[in-house]
C-alpha cells in the first residue's frame, strides 16, 4: 500500500483531496503532482485538503504544502486545510504554516468559506 493515498472529490463550492497516509519524501512528488493537476484542471476556485486521515507530514511535505498554497494564489484559487489531527496542528502552528494557511475545523466550514480568508496571505 502507498504511504499516501489521495482521494478527490468535486462539490459545488470546491474540490476536496482527502489525505490518507504520510506525506513524506517518498510522497512528496505525488502529493505535488495532484494538487498542481487540481490546480491547472480547476482554475479560480477552492481547493481543501482534508486532513482527517493524514498520520504524518515531514518536512518535505511541509514544503510542498507551502508551494501549493502559493501556486494557488498565483492561479488565483485558494488553498485550505480541514479537519487536521491534533498531532499535525502542532506541527502546523510550530511551523507558522498555520499563519499562512488557513485551517478550518471541517471540510464543510472549508467549503463554505468565503475564498478571501484573514490568514489568505
Amino acid at each position: 500500500m502507498p504511504a499516501l493515498q489521495i482521494t478527490t472529490r468535486t462539490d459545488d463550492d470546491g474540490v476536496v483531496l482527502a489525505l490518507n497516509g504520510e506525506i513524506d519524501m517518498a510522497a512528496e512528488e505525488q502529493f505535488h503532482r495532484v494538487v498542481q493537476d487540481t490546480l491547472e484542471s480547476t482554475p479560480h476556485q477552492r481547493i481543501v485538503l482534508d486532513c482527517s486521515e493524514l498520520r504524518f507530514v515531514d518536512s518535505s511535505g511541509l514544503r510542498v504544502l507551502i508551494q501549493s498554497h502559493r501556486s494557488a494564489r498565483e492561479r488565483g484559487a485558494a488553498l485550505f486545510i480541514a479537519s487536521v489531527t491534533d498531532r499535525l496542528a502542532q506541527i502546523l502552528r510550530v511551523t507558522g504554516i498555520d499563519t499562512r494557511i488557513t485551517i478550518f475545523p471541517t471540510v464543510e466550514a472549508a467549503l463554505a468559506a468565503p475564498l478571501e480568508t484573514p490568514s489568505g496571505n
